[in-house]
């Protein structure tokens, strides 16, 4: 229940991401809170960030998991990055399969039930475990996004262990509101060759219209990758585009895109 959004802009050189700070608690809390102080926009590595929907202790111990394995890789290409999240994605699976589907069952770990299935393919319970297998989701989706020699990138890990790239396409979006701000950022003609200014703009605009989804948020938090760095998006940032969102989708005039530059120049250079 959120919504992270990715956009590629300036033909590979830059990113912007989105999420909001909706927390949803199932049962029996069945609670919706956006506390303070909490964020969904992580930095995995100094040339990427981490976004995840889903449980906030499995996102968790995901993101733990890759930045302790991205750590110990030193620096890498993003594909890589991203292929180390969702190593860490199947990890956390394995790990919740055995402790709430083989150990109850067998009493035996993933690999036991493995070696189990070898020498006993044709068993009825095996077999049973197998489909209760293939059913867990960890209802847990990563935006991973970087830059290396090659440009910035954008991947999606998603169940049942998948690795996605957004590249071609230049956006993407996970969670409850995926698909309203997919569709804004379509309907803004948003691609990869975007200039910077606009690309805040539609990703601020694609988050807002994802908020009638269940379980979005009304606050928002902002990340830009630019010049081989991250900066998070300051308040003025957040002031300018509040005030241009409310206008009809249009090309964006020369004073509005210096105000979006300007307000995102001041917070990144005190």
């Amino acid at each position: 229940m959120t919504v992270c959004v990715g956009v590629i802009c300036d033909g590979g050189k830059g990113a912007v991401l989105a999420a909001d700070e909706m927390v949803t608690f199932g049962a029996p809390m069945s609670l919706q809170t956006e506390p303070p102080a909490f964020s969904k926009i992580h930095l995995l590595t100094n040339e990427s960030v981490y976004l995840f929907s889903g449980t906030v202790p499995d996102g968790e111990q995901i993101f733990v998991n890759s930045k302790a394995k991205t750590a110990a890789a030193g620096k890498q290409p993003v594909l890589q990055i991203a292929e180390t999240v969702k190593i860490s994605y199947m990890e956390l699976k394995h790990k919740r399969i055995e402790e709430t589907i083989i150990q109850p069952l067998l009493g035996t770990d993933f690999a036991g039930f493995r070696q189990l299935v070898g020498q006993s393919s044709g068993s009825q319970i095996l077999q049973q475990v197998l489909g209760l297998n293939s059913q867990h989701n960890l209802q847990i989706d990563i935006l991973i996004s970087g830059f290396d020699d090659t440009g910035h990138h954008l991947f999606i890990v998603t169940h049942p262990g998948i690795l996605q790239p957004a590249d071609m396409l230049g956006f993407t979006a996970i969670g409850s509101g995926n698909l309203h701000a997919m569709i804004s950022l379509s309907l803004a003609g948003q691609t990869k060759v975007t200039p910077f200014a606009e690309t805040v703009l539609n990703i601020y605009k694609a988050k807002k219209a994802a908020e009638v989804a269940p379980g979005v948020g009304r606050r928002t938090d902002m990340v830009i990758l630019r010049n081989d760095k991250i900066n998070i998006a300051g308040p003025k940032l957040f002031e300018v585009l509040e005030k241009y969102c409310q206008k009809p989708q249009q090309a964006i005039s020369e004073s509005e895109r210096s105000d979006i530059e300007e307000a995102y120049n001041d917070h990144n250079t005190q």
